[in-house]
């Protein structure tokens, strides 16, 4: 579980602040989409993940439970953080976290696919995944996780939606954790699909899902 509630931290810090930046606003519903004969739907974003049948899929009630854990050791004494995960609405954020292996496996690494979703429309001038990328770099800046950017940022294109890419590298103790991020806005929302790896070896079968992602 551990393993997994680390990958969360740089996912998790840049979406509960946008919720604080919407100040009192409600949010429009939104599509949370349905999981079905390993196939992950969204008809908002008109998405659909194929996911290995052998391969884990968290139920809502665990995956708002690690997300809280995860912005717990995010936000650790600063009291400006805390109010934002706090006033956050955690399940509004996570749409599926699918990973090769269920959590507390006894392995040396459990590469994870995560999806999420945050309404942007309160900020006119996000108008693309780089200006998210942007404000995710400031956040850190603030959080107890100080990461590292092994590239720029750049564009790429999952399906027949252009997606710019962050690519993350950061520790927790003693273990390395690499994180690759696809942000893109669609309709009233920023998109979020992030990779999260311990070797290439992870990498190249989240890859593998990743090729698998329609958007129609």
């Amino acid at each position: 579980m551990h393993t997994l509630r680390s990958i969360f931290i740089i996912t998790l810090i840049s979406l509960t602040m946008l919720v604080c930046s919407c100040g009192t606003q409600q949010q429009e519903p939104i599509d949370f989409g349905k999981f079905e004969n390993n196939v992950y739907s969204n008809n908002y974003f008109n998405m659909h993940i194929s996911i290995p049948q052998s391969w884990y899929v968290m139920d809502d009630e665990v995956r708002i439970e690690l997300m809280k854990k995860a912005v717990k050791t995010v936000v650790g004494d600063n009291e400006n953080l805390q109010a934002v995960a706090k006033a956050s609405d955690l399940k509004n954020l996570s749409l599926i976290l699918a990973s090769e292996k269920p959590p507390g496996a006894s392995v040396g690494s459990n590469p994870s696919l995560l999806v999420m979703a945050e309404k942007v429309k309160h900020l006119p001038g996000m108008k693309r995944g780089s200006d998210y990328h942007f404000t995710t770099k400031k956040i850190f800046e603030k959080s107890a996780v100080k990461p590292s950017y092994p590239k720029k940022i750049y564009e790429t294109s999952i399906g027949s939606l252009n997606f710019d890419v962050l690519e993350i590298t950061f520790e927790m103790g003693q273990t390395q954790y690499f994180q690759k991020q696809f942000a893109a806005i669609y309709k009233d929302y920023a998109l979020l699909i992030a990779l999260n790896y311990r070797n290439e070896a992870d990498l190249k079968k989240l890859e593998e899902v990743l090729q698998a992602v329609t958007f129609n």
